[in-house]
């Protein structure tokens, strides 16, 4: 079986961005692909899903909206509704709840003068910081690179061109670059009741923040819970060639994106718009 649509090609070697924005493209090419083949019986379309589902999952293994709109999609099937109009159906619901969050952390979080710290590229990250730039808030955002793809380098040209003053620093003055923050907000593209998953770095700017009392936050919504964090990163490996272009002998080049952070430390997390508090033992309050 192919997919022969470039943007499936390119979806699935997308490094950048981030999950939601993955999502999106993701709905994007099925909605395609079920339109021009709405012949298509039951079997035949779940055998369909299984197949771009696969390799969806394969190359974002630690994207924990894929498997819940997977479940979302086959369950909905059986009632014979037709796969794009499911698809309209959850991307409003994911929408919805992410404006919910970009809301409350507009309205609660972000003040006129403050300074924002974030890492690499959360779609509801930046579209908070849109917005609140919109109110007529006046702010600064600082950011690190966010190697070796250079998320937070996207990032920062991104605001920079809407006019909004960013600090971009390298990785390594990322205790410098949030030692000037009073607030950080971060994305996640998976999370449990006991902690999350973010690009590799997340961990070290937590670690950071909680020395210098600085306030963390993680927006998310609620199709990146699941019950468990992954049993498998095995394939979280990426070309060497980003960290060191030739071949040297006795050096081992080793390039993970993600890593998976206890909530110890994260004053709270943003979900469907509902500020969400911590137990005793870091576990989400549900």
């Amino acid at each position: 079986m192919m997919i022969d649509y470039p943007e499936f090609e390119a979806m699935l070697l997308e490094q950048e961005a981030g999950a939601t924005t993955i999502l999106f493209k993701y709905i994007h090419i099925l909605n395609r692909y079920f339109t021009e083949n709405d012949e298509l019986s039951t079997d035949a379309q779940r055998e369909v899903m299984d197949y771009i589902y696969s390799k969806a999952i394969t190359a974002h293994p630690l994207i924990a909206i894929f498997p819940h709109m997977q479940a979302y999609i086959i369950k909905e099937i059986k009632s014979d509704k037709k796969i794009p109009d499911i698809l309209l159906e959850y991307r409003n619901k994911i929408q919805k709840n992410n404006d919910k969050t970009v809301t409350t952390t507009v309205n609660k979080l972000i003040k006129d003068g403050s300074k924002i710290f974030t890492f690499s590229h959360s779609s509801v990250v930046r579209k908070a910081i849109m917005e609140a730039a919109k109110t007529g808030k006046r702010f600064e955002v600082i950011l690190t690179e966010a190697r070796p793809v250079g998320e937070g380098v996207s990032l920062a040209k991104y605001l920079g061109r809407a006019g909004i003053p960013v600090s971009l620093y390298t990785d390594a003055a990322m205790e410098l670059a949030i030692s000037r923050c009073d607030i950080v907000l971060v994305g996640t593209d998976w999370y449990w009741h006991r902690g999350f998953i973010n690009k590799i770095g997340t961990h070290s700017a937590l670690r950071i923040a909680d020395e210098r009392e600085k306030a963390f936050y993680v927006l998310s919504d609620s199709s990146k819970y699941i019950k468990t964090p992954p049993s498998d990163w095995s394939r979280d490996k990426h070309p060497e060639s980003q960290i060191l272009m030739e071949k040297i002998e006795n050096v081992t080049v080793h390039n993970p994106y993600f890593e998976s952070i206890w909530f110890k430390g994260v004053s709270n997390i943003i979900i469907d718009g509902e500020i969400k508090e911590f137990n005793k033992k870091n576990e989400i309050i549900m």
